[in-house]
């Protein structure tokens, strides 16, 4: 699978049409124009990361206030810089009070910590040909060698970008397979909400992964099949199965097994402790007969002699 998310820096690309815009050069005649034109930019900048646009957060009142505070600056510039370029067209202002920088757009521009590695690197391997070239005619050897770099550098460039895509395709047919068998089994239509829960429960355990999302999707598979099996075809039964995971760290389906059938383990082996610590069936005492008590045996001597008094009292009773 693929390496982990790699972080992304933007800048903008200021070409030489900026401070020829209408606006740029009216503004830089007015008193105070440069500090305006260079907090606009500044504010361009802080919304790269979120294509363009600075959310209003209502930290304070008024949201020249939270901008100069962003992007330290006095707040009646900040006032002042909001009112020319809204007007100019160049900022818009929702109901909100979100501010989206127009120009951000067109100007944006973005690469890998990756994609900057290699361009130093190919930046570098410029230099140290020139200095080459400068100094000696380079032999086949170093020249075979240059050739190998540039197929190495193509390679894994290649490489990274078959593992971006091998990951969108299996983001894609993971969220697709799990929409079906939302609706298969009666859970209810895919809206707006559900699906952005769809794809972060997705998003979260294939990050948890290594950007497996073959294994996020069969962690939110064995959740449908509990709900199901529950009777509790509900989406937020779904997901408080997940949630528990989560906070568990049982990021895959062998974690999670692992963990149930310890559970299991547990829960009998205190069932056979309960049982253990129950009060035994004791047998109730044999009575201890005295030896007076006990039915005295007679010797073969004994019982003639008594069998003849018997006798002998039978004929004088006749």
């Amino acid at each position: 699978m693929a390496n982990k998310k790699k972080p992304i820096y933007f800048w903008l690309r200021l070409d030489n049409n900026f401070y020829k815009n209408l606006a740029i050069k009216k503004v830089r005649k007015m008193a105070g124009g440069d500090t305006m034109v260079v907090i606009y930019q500044k504010m361009m900048l802080s919304s790269l990361d979120t294509s363009g646009v600075i959310y209003y957060e209502g930290i304070y009142g008024k949201l020249e206030e939270e901008l100069a505070l962003m992007i330290d600056e006095e707040v009646e510039q900040v006032a002042m810089t909001l009112s020319y370029f809204t007007k100019a067209g160049l900022i818009q202002i929702d109901d909100n009070q979100n501010v989206e920088m127009s120009q951000v757009s067109a100007l944006i521009d973005q690469e890998t910590n990756w994609a900057r590695y290699k361009r130093e690197q190919r930046k570098s391997n410029k230099l140290d040909n020139v200095q080459s070239l400068s100094n000696e005619r380079p032999t086949e050897i170093e020249l075979e060698k240059e050739i190998e770099i540039k197929k190495e550098t193509k390679l894994e460039k290649d490489v990274d970008v078959e593992d971006e895509k091998a990951k969108e395709d299996d983001n894609a047919k993971a969220y697709e397979s799990l929409v079906s068998l939302f609706e298969e089994n009666g859970f209810g239509t895919i809206g707006g909400l559900v699906s952005t829960d769809i794809s972060n429960e997705l998003k979260d355990f294939a990050e948890a992964n290594n950007d497996d999302y073959r294994e996020a999707y069969k962690v939110i598979l064995l959740a449908i099949k509990l709900a199901v099996s529950n009777g509790a075809c509900k989406f937020s039964y779904v997901w408080s199965i997940t949630k528990g995971w989560y906070q568990k760290k049982l990021f895959t389906v062998k974690d999670i097994e692992a963990s149930e059938q310890k559970r299991k383990d547990e829960k009998s082996k205190q069932s056979r402790n309960s049982f253990n610590r129950r009060p035994q069936k004791q047998e109730p005492e044999k009575a201890v007969i005295s030896e007076s008590e006990q039915v005295r045996s007679y010797s073969d001597d004994e019982y003639q002699k008594a069998m003849e008094k018997l006798k002998n009292l039978k004929t004088k009773a006749e």
